[in-house]
């Protein structure tokens, strides 16, 4: 392999009299790709849209699973606490059941909402918002480009200490990734359960409240349907609003703890394999 690189190196030989091919040493070859090693290595290659695309839902997949248990604390008090308050001769304990069921059912399509847009908020996070990772990974080289069918490996991880746009960099910030990710999702889930007001709720203000656009709209069919409660609609909404503003002050709390300053988090419900499982598939792309 090296001597068909050597020869396409050396210039044809010329056909009249020149002493041009007689300086082309051995020496000088040597010498020439010794002062220029980048020669002989193929460019690295970025993490590329499919790439981005499956990185990026690992992740979601993860913090799907942490975010959720919000959403369960929601449901919870819904059932505990939403007829606090309210005369209980007002309703049957059917009735009650099937508007706990009623609200907790639109409480799953906002849920399912926030997890549609989770993917784009950690795609958004590690490829669009700086310092992103895209761009060269050839200057200053690091790792070189497996052949095409082989994984990077954790050398590679460990040697790409620059943000760029391949995947051993990816992996190298892991920890600083999730960080951004965990950071941003708390602010924007406590927008969106809390009531963004357009401060960065679920894509936009129309569409990023939880109570104004699924479980307030919910509970007041719930009453209008059953005349009884109407002299407890204040008393209804405000039960669940007091529940909106505890788990909010709860994400709130989680948010401060990745302020910048903060104090290193320990990371409780993150499962250690998870890192690991996101670092072999990120190495398994070219």
């Amino acid at each position: 392999r090296q001597l068909n690189i050597y020869r396409m190196m050396i210039p044809a030989r010329p056909r009249s009299g020149s002493s041009l091919w007689g300086r082309i040493t051995l020496p000088v070859l040597l010498t020439l790709f010794l002062t220029s090693p980048n020669i002989l290595l193929s460019p690295v290659q970025a993490c590329e849209r499919h790439c981005q695309l499956n990185v990026s839902h690992a992740f979601a997949d993860k913090y799907r699973l942490l975010t959720t248990q919000h959403f369960l604390t929601i449901s919870q008090k819904i059932d505990q606490s939403l007829f606090h308050g309210v005369t209980p001769t007002v309703y049957s304990p059917t009735e009650a059941t099937n508007a706990i069921l009623r609200l907790q059912e639109s409480l799953t399509r906002a849920q399912h909402a926030w997890d549609v847009w989770l993917f784009q908020i950690v795609f958004d996070t590690i490829f669009v918002d700086e310092p992103k990772f895209k761009g060269d990974c050839n200057e200053p080289h690091r790792v070189d480009q497996p052949a095409v069918g082989v994984s990077w490996t954790m050398s590679d991880c460990h040697a790409m200490d620059y943000i760029c746009g391949n995947p051993p960099s990816i992996c190298h910030f892991l920890p600083m990734i999730k960080v951004r990710i965990e950071r941003k999702l708390a602010s924007l889930l406590r927008a969106t359960v809390g009531g963004g007001g357009g401060s960065g709720g679920m894509g936009s203000a129309d569409d990023g409240d939880v109570y104004a656009n699924f479980l307030g709209p919910a509970l007041s069919k719930i009453v209008i349907a059953n005349p009884k409660l109407e002299p407890f609609m204040a008393t209804l909404h405000g039960n669940l609003n007091q529940i909106l503003e505890i788990v909010r002050d709860q994400i709130a709390a989680e948010e401060a703890l990745f302020a910048p300053g903060a104090e290193p988090v320990r990371e409780e419900r993150w499962k250690a394999e998870w890192d690991l499982e996101i670092k072999l598939l990120l190495l398994s792309f070219p």
